[in-house]
């Protein structure tokens, strides 16, 4: 089946090179569902693109466009957290 113009097919998968690994990608894919958006954030692997870590999924966004953005600040909340655990003072050990 040819798809009219225009029409988007979905799911459709976006990639994110995560600074600090060259192993790892993040992904959000978005999927149509009825009249709403939703998106599965994940960190794969690289090369096989297995899942990694599974981060998030984000439900009923009114387009693509905002579920992709709403997935990619999804991503980066999760980041953030794990770079903030790394970087936590070994202090608290006394």
């Amino acid at each position: 089946m040819i798809p009219f113009r225009g029409m988007k097919e979905f799911p459709q998968e976006k990639y994110i090179d995560l600074e600090n690994n060259p192993y790892l990608l993040g992904r959000v894919t978005i999927y149509h569902v009825k009249e709403d958006f939703h998106a599965e954030v994940d960190i794969i692997h690289k090369e096989s693109h297995k899942i990694f870590k599974h981060v998030d999924i984000v439900y009923n966004q009114y387009s693509s466009e905002e579920a992709l953005i709403t997935g990619v600040q999804r991503l980066r909340l999760f980041l953030d957290k794990v770079e903030k655990a790394v970087n936590k003072p070994k202090d608290d050990l006394h």
